[in-house]
C-alpha cells in the first residue's frame, strides 16, 4: 500500500474514530455521542481499521455508560436500533436472511450468529414475514428456525431482541456490547449484492392461501402457460421429494451396493427430469427462451472454501447452470434454469460429504498427508474426476431422452444452453477468472481415485480416461 492511501485510511479513521469521545468520565453523554462511540468501536473492530487495543478501549467505555445512565440512553439500546435497521436496509440491498446468517457466523462465533437470528426473528415478527414473505423466504426463515409455518409461530418474543439474546446466553455488559458490535461492525461492511428474492417493502398484503411452492402465475397468460406453470410445480413436489429421499438414503447406508442402486435411481430421475421439464418449458414460453431463468446463492463454509466453489462450480457446468464465486462473502451464485439449479444443489451436498469422508480415509494411516495442500488438491481432482464422470452419464441420459423425443429435443436444449450464457454474462459482466494452481501431486492422485470410487447414480463403473 502507498503513502498515499496510508494518508487516506488514517484521516478516514480520524473522522471516524473521535479520541475525545474517550477521554473523560464527566462528559454528558447524548444519543449522539454514544453513537459516535459505537461507530469508532465498529470501525476498530474488524476489516482494514481493525484495532483490537483501540476496540477494547471503546468497549470498556461504553460498559461504564451502560451502567450509569438511563435504560433508553444505554449503548445496548442503540446498538439494537442499529442492527436492526442495519438488518432491514440489507434486506433492501439484496441480501436475504440466510445470507446475513451465514455471513456473521464465518467471520464470528456461533453466540454471535445466534444474535443476529434474534434480530432476523424481530424483522420477521414486525414485517408479519408468516403471512406475507415469499415462499423462498419463508423457507430460510424455517431452516434457521426462526419462524414454524404451520403454527404461524415466530421465536422469541415482543422483548428487544439484544436483551433477550442477552439473558439466554448469561452474558455481563462488556460482552453483550463487545459482541454486538462485531456483528454491527460486520453488517456495515457487506455490499450492496442482486436482489433474488422479493423484499419485505415490496411484499403484498398476505400470501395466505398460496401453495407455498407454486409460483404466482399472471392473470393475463394464456391457459397453456398457466397448466404447463402447474405441471411443472407438480414435477418439483413429486420428483424432487423423491430424489432427495433417495439421496439422503445413498448417504446414509453403510452398504456400498446399496449406496450404488439408490444414487443410480436418483441420477436416473435427476436426467429424466431435467429434460422433462426443458420440454414442457419450451412448449409453455414459445420464443421467450430465458423465460424461468433463476440465480441462487450456495453458502460455502470454510476451510477449503475456494476449492468447494470450484467443485460446484463443475456441477453447475455439467447440469447447464453458471456458476460464480464471491471469496470475500463466502457463497457462490449459480444461474440457470429452477430443474437445474436443484439439481446442482443436491448433487453438491451429497457428492461434497463424500468427498469429505474420502478425504478422511485417504489420509487416515498416514499422518504426512495430513496436509492442507494435500486436503485442497484431492478436493479439486474430486471434483475433476466427477465432473467427467458426470458428463458421460449426462450423454447417455440424452441420447436415450433423444430417441423418444426425436429430433425436436436438441434444439430445445441447445436454446436453454444459449438462454443462460446470455443471462450470466448480462448477471455478471465483469467476471474475473483465477489462474491455476500448483497442487499435491498426492493428493491430486488420491482425489482422482476417490472420485471414480464415488456413487453419482450412473449404475455402473466408468473407467479412467
Amino acid at each position: 500500500m502507498g503513502k498515499s492511501s496510508h494518508k487516506r485510511r488514517a484521516q478516514a479513521k480520524r473522522q471516524i474514530v473521535d479520541p475525545d469521545t474517550l477521554d473523560t468520565d464527566s462528559q454528558v453523554h447524548t444519543p449522539e455521542t454514544i453513537g459516535r462511540m459505537i461507530a469508532g468501536a465498529s470501525y476498530a473492530a474488524v476489516g482494514h481499521g481493525a484495532d483490537t487495543p483501540l476496540f477494547n478501549q471503546f468497549i470498556r467505555r461504553l460498559t461504564q455508560i451502560e451502567l450509569s445512565v438511563a435504560s433508553e440512553m444505554r449503548p445496548t439500546a442503540l446498538l439494537a436500533l442499529d442492527i436492526q435497521r442495519r438488518i432491514s436496509a440489507l434486506y433492501e440491498q439484496g441480501w436475504q436472511p440466510a445470507d446475513i446468517a451465514h455471513a456473521i457466523k464465518r467471520q464470528f462465533t456461533v453466540r454471535a450468529w445466534r444474535l443476529v437470528i434474534a434480530f432476523i426473528a424481530a424483522d420477521a415478527r414486525a414485517t408479519d414475514a408468516v403471512n406475507r414473505a415469499p415462499a423462498a423466504w419463508l423457507s430460510q426463515l424455517e431452516e434457521l428456525q426462526v419462524v414454524n409455518v404451520a403454527r404461524d409461530a415466530i421465536i422469541g418474543g415482543r422483548d428487544q431482541p439484544l436483551a433477550v439474546w442477552a439473558r439466554v446466553e448469561k452474558l455481563d455488559p462488556d460482552e453483550i456490547i463487545s459482541v454486538a458490535i462485531q456483528v454491527n461492525a460486520q453488517l456495515l461492511r457487506l455490499p450492496v449484492v442482486s436482489v433474488l428474492v422479493t423484499p419485505p417493502s415490496a411484499w403484498g398484503a398476505s400470501n395466505k392461501g398460496l401453495p407455498p411452492t407454486t409460483p404466482r402465475s399472471s392473470s393475463s397468460a394464456p391457459s397453456s402457460a398457466s397448466s404447463a406453470s402447474a405441471s411443472a410445480a407438480d414435477i418439483d413436489t413429486k420428483a424432487l421429494k423423491l430424489i432427495r429421499a433417495l439421496l439422503a438414503k445413498a448417504e446414509a447406508t453403510t452398504f456400498p451396493a446399496e449406496a450404488d442402486s439408490f444414487t443410480a435411481k436418483a441420477q436416473q430421475m435427476m436426467t429424466r427430469y431435467s429434460i422433462d421439464a426443458a420440454v414442457l418449458a419450451s412448449g409453455a414460453a414459445g420464443d421467450k427462451r430465458a423465460s424461468g431463468i433463476e440465480q441462487r446463492r450456495v453458502h460455502i463454509d470454510n476451510p477449503y472454501a475456494d476449492e468447494k466453489a470450484d467443485f460446484i462450480a463443475v456441477l453447475a457446468h455439467v447440469n447447464g447452470a453458471r456458476c460464480v464465486w464471491s471469496p470475500s462473502l463466502g457463497f457462490a451464485t449459480i444461474i440457470g434454469f429452477p430443474v437445474d439449479l436443484h439439481l446442482t444443489d443436491l448433487l453438491f451436498t451429497s457428492l461434497l460429504l463424500q468427498a469429505t469422508r474420502a478425504s478422511a480415509e485417504a489420509t487416515a494411516n498416514d499422518r504426512d498427508l495430513r496436509t492442507a495442500s494435500f486436503r485442497r488438491a484431492f478436493l479439486i481432482a474430486f471434483a475433476d474426476r466427477i465432473g467427467e464422470r458426470l458428463e458421460a452419464t449426462k450423454k447417455s441420459a440424452a441420447a436415450e431422452a433423444e430417441a423418444e423425443y426425436g429430433s425436436a429435443l436438441l434444439p430445445i436444449l441447445a436454446s436453454r444452453q444459449v438462454a443462460v450464457a446470455d443471462a450470466f454474462a448480462e448477471a455478471f459482466p465483469n467476471v474475473t477468472f483465477t489462474q491455476s494452481r500448483s497442487l499435491n501431486a498426492h493428493g491430486w492422485h488420491a482425489g482422482r481415485a476417490a472420485g471414480d470410487r464415488a456413487t453419482i447414480g450412473t449404475g455402473e463403473a466408468i473407467t479412467s480416461g
